[in-house]
């Protein structure tokens, strides 16, 4: 039997395969649902010990980053199995077959990972400065290449609220980065088995959690102007409501949001409020303007347009009774023969109507539209399922009751530089998302892991308004101050500090990234220029 010492020297193809497996599936704890966070700091230390002890080859190292990805990538977006079935009616077969085809192109990012680790790993580095390289490194690998959905090694820490502040300075990629320095500590002290890389492991989390308890300290201090209050209702519409094309069965799901809302007014709760809010998609049919005008020879209305025109007045007519404007997600078209592309859209009703439009600038790709068919517009039905919406235009900003919102809608929030790029001007974040599509969890809670950080790089309060849950409130800190868990009918009650809360990321954004990923170019070339010298 190989001793433990061979077990890790050896560089062959097992030896990578084996080594990348262990790490991927100790980091794929960390997420949700097991949500070991703990298992961020130290699942990537097999996979970096090896690096360090076997030195592979380029290959090696690419296989070994790759089988670690595969396997992470394969257990976060398992739920695409099921929107692949239901969405677009796949056999499972083809629907587990995408997930791995997905699964195998995003490992490339954790293969980068060890390649340039393995490459840029030199003799009589000290254990410090070598972990602050392998942080850059994992900093540039995350930041660079494309994604389809935006995640990171550091949304892992999303329930760890004290190890989450440190995104305000350069976005969870810095969470990422941090991790990353502690594991290759852990992985050069149990390489030379010396207690001092332990210790410097120590005093990098001690500095990180004394920054998060400062910064947390600071948020709870800040002087607040005012409280902003609304009322969130998560009326749990199911997957059956959602692809029903008939009206009657369309309709039970707005039938639970007004019954909902209506409570809550009788309840008291809009007394004190400033808006309602209902999630993505909430209006069942087409939100059609009221400037639209018949075109000569079409008959309008028909018995679709006139089951529309009713639903529209009922929301209207709701409007009219609540004290407060209501926020709502629906679908919007702008023709009555629907020449034009429908959009993904948020709008505000109040006594005097509608008074205020969003349409959905992100659009997610195999989703809301099939990449391509601008070019190619014949294959816009080619996958049924896949929408073909047109992107909007207009500012997510909002006055609503005694606060400025930026609303936007789902996938949206994954975007930190968009996000910011209007935040500057909001004092609350409003997300509307409809997570139907994803199935059970894990997949909600993956969904809220990645828009949670956009309140602490932010410094603004994050409320999220669900379909089906998980809807909740996030303060400036990251902490969660309140929840609609997945699967159940909720009002959910908001209040938060309206407060001026410094953060740096919301200054400089990605532009610390962008030079920290310039720095790896010149320093690799640097690296590789004196390896040519000495050989």
């Amino acid at each position: 039997m190989a001793t433990a010492y061979h077990i890790w020297a050896d560089s062959g193809k097992r030896a990578a395969v084996g080594i990348g497996l262990i790490s991927g599936s100790l980091v794929s704890l960390a997420y949700p649902s097991c949500g070991w966070w703990v298992l961020a700091l130290v699942g990537y230390v097999p996979l970096l010990r090896w690096l360090q002890a076997a030195q592979p080859t380029w290959r090696r190292a690419l296989l070994a980053g790759w089988s670690a990805g595969l396997v992470l990538h394969m257990v976060a977006y398992a739920f695409l199995a099921f929107t692949c079935q239901e969405m677009s009616g796949m056999p499972a077969a083809l629907g587990w077959l995408l997930v791995a085809v997905h699964a195998a192109a995003m490992a490339l990012h954790q293969g980068l990972f060890a390649v340039a680790v393995a490459w840029s790993n030199r003799q009589g580095v000290g254990a410090l400065r070598r972990a602050g390289e392998v942080a850059l490194i994992l900093a540039v690998c995350e930041f660079l290449p494309p994604w389809l959905f935006r995640w990171y090694l550091g949304s892992a820490f999303f329930r760890a609220p004290v190890l989450v502040q440190a995104a305000d300075i350069v976005g969870t990629i810095g969470v990422s980065a941090l991790a990353i320095a502690v594991a290759s500590l852990l992985a050069r002290a149990w390489s030379v088995r010396s207690w001092q890389p332990l210790g410097l492991a120590g005093m990098v989390v001690a500095l990180w959690a004394s920054y998060g308890a400062l910064r947390i300290y600071q948020v709870d201090h800040a002087s607040a102007t005012g409280t902003w209050r609304a009322v969130v209702v998560q009326q749990n519409a199911t997957l059956a409501e959602k692809k029903a094309l008939d009206a009657p069965h369309r309709l039970p799901a707005l039938d639970r949001l007004e019954a909902m809302t209506l409570q809550a007014k009788r309840d008291g709760k809009l007394a004190t409020a400033d808006a309602v809010i209902w999630p993505e998609g909430a209006f069942p049919f087409f939100w059609v303007p009221d400037d639209v005008t018949p075109v000569a020879g079409v008959r309008v209305p028909t018995k679709a347009n006139r089951v529309l025109l009713r639903t529209k007045k009922r929301v209207l007519d709701l409007a009219n009774q609540l004290p407060v404007p209501l926020l709502m997600g629906t679908l919007r078209r702008f023709d009555p023969m629907w020449r034009q592309e429908a959009r993904n859209s948020a709008i505000v009703v109040d006594r005097s109507g509608v008074k205020w439009v969003y349409d959905k600038q992100i659009l997610l790709a195999f989703g809301e539209y099939l990449p391509g068919t601008r070019l190619l517009p014949q294959f816009k039905e080619a996958i049924p399922g896949v929408s073909n919406f047109d992107e909007g235009t207009t500012s997510g900003l909002v006055q609503l009751g005694k606060a400025k919102v930026l609303v936007n809608i789902c996938y949206e929030a994954l975007f930190s530089d968009f996000m910011r790029s209007e935040a500057q001007d909001a004092q609350v974040l409003i997300n509307l998302t409809n997570d139907v599509w994803f199935g059970p969890p894990p997949a909600p809670d993956l969904h809220l892991m990645v828009q949670h950080a956009r309140a602490v790089e932010l410094r603004r309060p994050l409320v999220r308004s669900t379909v089906n849950g998980i809807s909740a409130v996030v303060d400036a800190a990251g902490r969660f101050t309140a929840e609609a868990g997945h699967g159940v009918q909720q009002n959910l009650e908001v209040a938060v500090p309206l407060a001026d809360i410094g953060s740096p990321y919301r200054l400089w954004g990605d532009a610390p990234l962008w030079l920290l990923s310039l720095l790896a170019v010149v320093g690799g070339a640097l690296l590789h220029r004196r390896r040519k010298l000495v050989s």
